[in-house]
């Protein structure tokens, strides 16, 4: 009889014991943390755009050498094609301002032309853009 308490109370603790060890899970994103708005998942950083590496410590466009150029049409009347290095990037109907694109860093050329046309809206212009900058770019007229 005693030995059949004592079997049980031993199952019992190893049944307790075993349940309490396997629950215990380390949180692995405990001594992690991500830089620039990054988020910690199963133990790795999620990096925001334009970020990378292991902590989210790197920008992208520092290891490409590149920068982001938006364009706006301002014009309450015509509608612009915007040519950007002998080619047209995007066709911009009036107020409207173009989404974000990531370009090469450096010097470039600009002309904001009249759509379905070759005649130039504005002077070309040459922007030379800083690695990581951020330009907005419009015409005038």
């Amino acid at each position: 009889m005693i030995r059949t308490i004592a079997l049980a109370a031993l199952f019992t603790m190893s049944i307790f014991t075993l349940t309490i060890y396997t629950s215990c899970t380390k949180d692995k994103c405990a001594d992690i943390t991500c830089q620039h708005g990054g988020t910690c998942k199963s133990g790795s950083c999620n990096c925001p755009s334009g970020y990378s590496g292991t902590r989210c410590e790197t920008q992208t466009c520092a290891v490409n050498s590149t920068a982001q150029v938006q364009f706006s049409n301002r014009s309450a009347s015509s509608t612009y094609s915007v040519v950007w290095d002998g080619s047209v990037m995007e066709t911009l109907a009036p107020g409207v301002t173009s989404e974000f694109f990531t370009v090469a860093a450096g010097e470039h050329t600009l002309e904001f032309k009249y759509a379905n046309g070759s005649t130039s809206a504005c002077s070309l212009s040459t922007p030379n853009l800083a690695q990581c900058s951020s330009m907005v770019y419009w015409c005038s007229n």
